[in-house]
């Protein structure tokens, strides 16, 4: 798989591929939206420790997948408050490292499927 930007095409800030281009007959998987709720059914606490979670359940399904962050293709971030864009996007930093970004969609959106939720994180990868 290769990430890159496109010349022509500015980006409109942020860390993030414009495009993440995966062989065909590569193995995919598509992970379902990953919410800020803790293995014991708990709800994190503000936007870091929900995002923090979200993170932490993509990693650990790759990982249970025989893939790791390496191999994520795209990401689509969903969120209830622009104003957690700079507290999200610290998380995500944090968490995906110094590796070449996926390409992203970022959402802003009136809610989710519980009210308490702040950001929901869907994934695709590839290997």
């Amino acid at each position: 798989m290769k990430r890159y930007d496109v010349e022509g095409i500015r980006s409109p800030g942020g860390r993030y591929s414009l495009v993440a281009d995966v062989a065909a007959g590569s193995r995919m998987l598509f992970l379902a939206g990953q919410t800020g709720v803790d293995e014991d059914g708990n709800v994190g606490e503000g936007i870091t420790a929900q995002a923090e979670i979200c993170y932490a359940r993509v990693t650990h399904i790759l990982l249970e997948s025989g893939m790791g962050l390496d191999n994520l293709a795209r990401l689509t971030v969903y969120l209830t408050n622009a104003d957690d864009i700079e507290a999200w996007r610290e998380v995500e930093v944090a968490a995906l490292g110094h590796m070449v970004p996926p390409a992203h969609t970022l959402l802003v959106v009136a809610r989710l499927a519980r009210p308490e939720f702040l950001i929901e994180v869907e994934a695709v990868a590839a290997e």
